[in-house]
């Protein structure tokens, strides 16, 4: 629209510029002055020197001045004068001759036409009123026998009656041929601006359809081509695929390289990918990591050969300014006209069959299937019932004991989040959490449980049991709005419970992701009271410089270590060695997954000093945990 629009401008700019109109000014005055040589030679000639022909040198002089005079400044002061100068002389020329039966009358139509091509509407519109008027004047002077100077009509010399008329009849046949002749310049100009328009636009339109930096055809122009290859198609029996291929390390590659580097590892994978390129199969490129084929095939194998070997070779590294990148693409499959026959429904079912493949590790590629848009419809369902489960009471949180292995007590509990919806009934923690996550309602949710735990805490503090703390799990969104500190003391201070009694459980992933800002918000906490734990540790990077850069209190072994250290020696050891290397840091160990009576011993044998699992509680709620500690 912009090369539009400006393109309009220039010819506006061009059509009717300020020069333009100085041109067609200087062009009528020298007609106009050819005239006045031709008028008073004849007026000479016939007449002799006379008052008319003063009159026509007087005009002359007032032409030529206005003539040297016309510039762009000054172009509609010398238009208006030129008319009025000759409408003055015509009116003075029939006043002197005939009056209304003059033959300068002729003249007053060349005048309004002049007019109209060198002047204002303004002026135009005067000079008619004008010359109506002067018209009607000679009408009322004839009347009255008031015109003393006219000649009897009879009486004039024939050819030079005549010779004006041709005067007059060619001053009007050169107007009109020079209004036309503008006319046919202008609209000229237009038609040529029109088609420089037109091609420009048509640049326009085959840029649109390309991508910039890998020059391979875009979204557009795969809307455009797969609209007529469907049509195509219903005839043709052959299936199409429609593959995406995204580059999921895209972005680490940026920040691990630079933006130029990884332009050009793009650039590589796209001239790899058209080596594929034939009359059955089209590339295109997407968004910045999303590449597109639509691939004709006769069967499902010959495609499934097809989109192995397009693994294959995007996978391979790439040598780019003197690195080796990796990109790590997933490939999804959507096949029309089954699983859609139209590009939002190809595109959006080969988008399920990828994320599935994303999940699944044993293939380099997936078909889409009906299961995978059956499980997509029930994740959008729940993600719509999730975001209403705090105001429609649908959580509940249930408390795993933490029991101090030496002396078999319970010195506290984990809260963990429970999900049981009208509809769905009871959904699981590891399905509804990074739907939370992906909804943006992570943050609410950890906000109601950090509520819920504190309160719970203080209930068992006003039964007795005053030692009690509590551990909630975070998440990484809840660092991401800045306000975790000032949620959680303000949830401590209306329970009136003491900071100290409060443990937030990080993972090691979530450490990866915005290292200062966590840090920053972490030590806030930690300064006024709270402490910290890193879960399932040994399962992530097992960095061992985040537990002292976080100054964390307590670290818990991931559940898959402990529960197979009585069958396998080489978890034994790894449990044994996390627990020296805690111990002489400081830090507390509590074992999760404890299922029997010998591993709990095996893990007091080993100097772990607190246990979670079912072999003590399962996780309980409010009134059960409550039952518990009073039994114990």
């Amino acid at each position: 629209m912009s090369i539009q629009s400006s393109d309009v401008n220039r010819s506006s700019i061009v059509l009717f510029s300020e020069q333009a109109q100085v041109t067609r000014l200087k062009l009528t005055l020298r007609l106009l002055l050819s005239i006045f040589v031709l008028l008073l030679l004849s007026e000479l000639y016939f007449t002799g020197m006379s008052a008319l022909a003063i009159a026509m040198i007087t005009s002359f002089i007032i032409l030529t001045l206005l003539y040297y005079w016309a510039s762009p400044d000054t172009g509609s002061v010398i238009a208006g004068m030129l008319l009025w100068s000759v409408a003055v002389f015509i009116t003075y020329a029939c006043w002197l001759g005939n009056g209304i039966f003059d033959t300068s009358v002729l003249a007053f139509p060349c005048l309004l036409m002049l007019a109209i091509v060198i002047s204002s509407k303004l002026i135009f519109i005067s000079l008619y009123v004008y010359l109506v008027g002067a018209l009607c004047f000679f009408a009322v002077v004839h009347n009255q026998s008031l015109l003393t100077g006219a000649i009897l009509f009879q009486g004039l010399p024939m050819w030079g009656r005549v010779f004006s008329y041709i005067i007059i009849l060619t001053l009007f046949s050169v107007g009109v041929f020079l209004i036309f002749s503008d006319i046919r310049k202008r609209f000229k100009n237009i038609l040529q601006k029109n088609a420089a328009l037109e091609s420009k636009l048509e640049i326009f339109r085959r840029r649109s359809r390309f991508d910039q930096l890998t020059a391979l055809p875009n979204e557009n122009a795969c809307k455009t081509d797969l609209a007529t290859t469907l049509q195509k198609q219903k005839t043709s029996g052959h299936i199409l695929a429609f593959i995406t291929l995204s580059v999921n390390n895209l972005q680490s590659t940026r920040m691990n390289y630079s933006h130029s580097l990884c332009d050009d590892a793009l650039k590589l994978l796209a001239q790899r990918l058209t080596t594929f390129v034939n009359e059955k199969t089209t590339i295109y490129r997407f968004q910045q990591n999303e590449f597109v084929i639509l691939k004709h095939s006769i069967d499902h194998r010959s495609i499934s050969k097809f989109v192995e070997k397009v693994y294959q070779l995007s996978s391979q590294t790439y040598h780019v300014n003197d690195f080796d990148v990796s990109l790590q693409p997933s490939i999804g499959i959507a096949l029309a006209p089954f699983d859609g026959t139209t590009m939002e429904e190809l595109r959006h079912n080969s988008h399920l069959a990828m994320h599935a493949q994303s999940n699944d590790n044993k293939s380099d590629f997936s078909f889409f299937d009906k299961a995978m848009a059956e499980a997509e419809q029930k994740r959008l369902e729940l993600t719509k019932a999730l975001k209403g489960a705090i105001a429609n009471d649908e959580l509940v949180l249930h408390f795993q004991p933490k029991i101090d292995l030496s002396s078999g007590q319970i010195i506290g509990a984990e809260a963990l989040i429970r999900w049981i919806n009208p509809v769905h009934g009871f959904v699981p923690p590891t399905l509804f959490i990074p739907l939370a996550e992906q909804a943006g309602v992570i943050t609410d949710i950890t906000h109601w449980v950090i509520e819920q735990s504190v309160l719970a805490c203080k209930q068992w503090h006003d039964l007795g049991f005053n030692k009690l703390c509590i551990a909630v799990n975070l998440s990484a969104e809840d660092f991401k709005r800045g306000s975790l500190s000032t949620h959680t003391m303000s949830a401590l201070h209306k329970v009136d419970l003491p900071a100290h009694f409060l443990e937030l459980e990080l993972t090691e992933s979530m450490l990866m992701d915005d290292i200062n800002f966590i840090q920053k918000q972490i030590n806030e906490l930690r300064s006024l009271g709270i402490s910290f734990s890193i879960d399932d540790f040994g399962t992530g990077y097992s960095n061992l410089g985040y537990l002292t850069k976080f100054n964390v209190s307590t670290l818990k072994l991931d559940r898959s270590f402990v529960m197979n250290i009585c069958q396998s020696t080489n978890e034994l050891q790894i449990v044994k060695a996390i627990i020296g290397m805690s111990k002489s840091l400081g830090i507390t160990n509590v074992a999760e997954g404890v299922e029997d009576k010998e591993t709990g011993c095996v893990l007091a044998n080993l100097g772990c000093e607190m246990g979670q699992g079912y072999y003590w509680s399962k996780p309980l709620p409010q009134e059960a945990f409550i039952a518990l500690l009073s039994a114990q």
